[in-house]
């Protein structure tokens, strides 16, 4: 089971990763955020390729092309390719053609001219400086193919000849015949590999930059060291340690001390994990979970017709069923039931929590204002308090958003209301005439 749209990949996970060069490229990296390896194995090796880069950022780390020059080449060699456009092969004939037109010599040898150099920058400083041994298998095989593909064209004794300005009817000859060789599911694979290349190289840059670590996967056990979310200006970082027998977290606290916040941090950490890629802390260890549900901005449907409790059962039914199968799951719950009364969510949050603890190995994260709790729960191996400490200063509450064990018993909501003098604006309005003119 996967739900995760809570986190917002597209709209605010992939735009500080994004430093792709084209359309095509951009949609290999949404594709590579969204895909979750099956097993800790193959997260690694899907991590070996961003560490493969970096490794060799000396050689990829300045990769670009011209955005202008791109769609051109691209239509160019399709074209070719697919047989919308024959190229002359005869030297003969071409030789006699661009005698004949200035015109046609010049835009001849433009389209050539382009494709060519696109290609040999892409080979000189790119492809065939980078080692593939550093790669995992599945990557050479696409390293391979770029390689194997601009070997096809002479391309240094082409792209030299431009630069002496001796780019002749004979050369432009040579290229349409590689060209013309070339089949369409080659071409299709050579581009495919090459914008899947600058996806991974694009996630690297943005873990570097943002100085995200890899994590560590472990049997069982969550530690997550100085995590915090990565849209945040000036976050504040915290850590949270759950042993081996840990699967159930409460997160109390007054609104807007950052419980949200928080469990988003949590929960991209977790993803981005399992996605291969280095996640928002100064350390990570964590075990492998087969589903992952973060549910923050639950809503109401109003084309099924259901309420935004009944969204809440089911999430949770589809979570009890996930953790009833052979894989770990982890779940964030942010506000358990508040769709319902407090008498209803009270009650069946208690009936929750204690049913949680039944599924060791499994991690449930769930924030809530149901104070009481504290006092109804029974006691249970498994279940942690954890709070995100708030003082009052002069009757104004100030906001840590640290993470502390235990629980929150602080209440702001009057504070905040009567501090915004609603009291005083709920007065009737004659109410309030006749006070003042006593």
């Amino acid at each position: 089971m996967l739900l995760i749209d809570d986190l917002r990949l597209e709209a605010e996970i992939l735009p500080p990763f994004n430093f792709t060069h084209c359309h095509e490229a951009e949609q290999a990296l949404g594709r590579v955020l969204r895909e979750l390896p099956s097993s800790v194995a193959r997260v690694e090796e899907k991590q070996a390729v961003f560490r493969a880069l970096l490794a060799q950022w000396d050689v990829i780390g300045e990769f670009s092309y011209s955005r202008i020059q791109l769609p051109e080449v691209q239509r160019f060699l399709h074209e070719v390719v697919s047989g919308q456009l024959t190229l002359e092969t005869s030297r003969v004939r071409l030789a006699a053609r661009l005698l004949l037109s200035e015109e046609a010599r010049y835009r001849s040898r433009a389209r050539y001219v382009q494709a060519v150099q696109f290609l040999r920058r892409l080979e000189e400083f790119y492809f065939r400086r980078l080692d593939p041994a550093g790669f995992p298998p599945f990557a050479r095989v696409r390293l391979t193919a770029i390689i194997r593909f601009l070997e096809r064209f002479s391309l240094e004794s082409a792209a030299g000849a431009i630069a002496e300005d001796r780019f002749s009817a004979g050369r432009m000859v040579d290229f349409a015949r590689q060209l013309h060789a070339v089949e369409p599911a080659e071409l299709a694979e050579f581009w495919a590999a090459v914008f899947w290349v600058e996806a991974c190289w694009s996630v690297a840059k943005g873990l570097r930059e943002q100085q995200f670590v890899f994590p560590e996967f472990q049997p069982a056990g969550l530690e997550l060291t100085g995590f915090y979310h990565p849209l945040l200006t000036a976050p504040v970082k915290n850590t949270l340690t759950l042993s081996p027998d840990d699967n159930v977290v409460l997160l109390t606290g007054p609104n807007m001390s950052g419980k949200s916040t928080l469990l988003k941090a949590v929960g991209l950490c977790v993803y981005l994990a399992h996605a291969g890629l280095g996640v928002p802390a100064s350390a990570a260890r964590l075990p492998f979970y087969a589903s992952i549900v973060v549910a923050i901005n639950l809503t109401d449907s109003l084309s099924s017709g259901y309420s935004h409790f009944l969204a809440e059962i089911r999430n949770l039914k589809g979570v009890l069923a996930a953790a009833q199968g052979p894989g770990r799951v982890f779940a964030v719950f942010d506000e358990l039931f508040r769709g319902t009364n407090v008498d209803d969510a009270l009650d069946i949050t208690r009936a929750t929590v204690s049913g949680l603890a039944g599924f060791p190995g499994s991690c449930f994260l769930i924030s809530t204002h149901l104070l009481q709790l504290e006092s109804q729960l029974p006691a249970q191996s498994g279940r942690r308090a954890f709070c995100i400490a708030c003082t009052l200063h002069n009757g104004v509450p100030v906001f840590s958003y640290r993470l502390q064990v235990g629980w929150s018993s602080l209440k702001i909501g009057r504070i905040l209301f009567e501090h915004e003098g609603l009291p005083e604006l709920l007065r009737p309005l004659g109410a309030t005439t006749q006070s003042s003119s006593l």
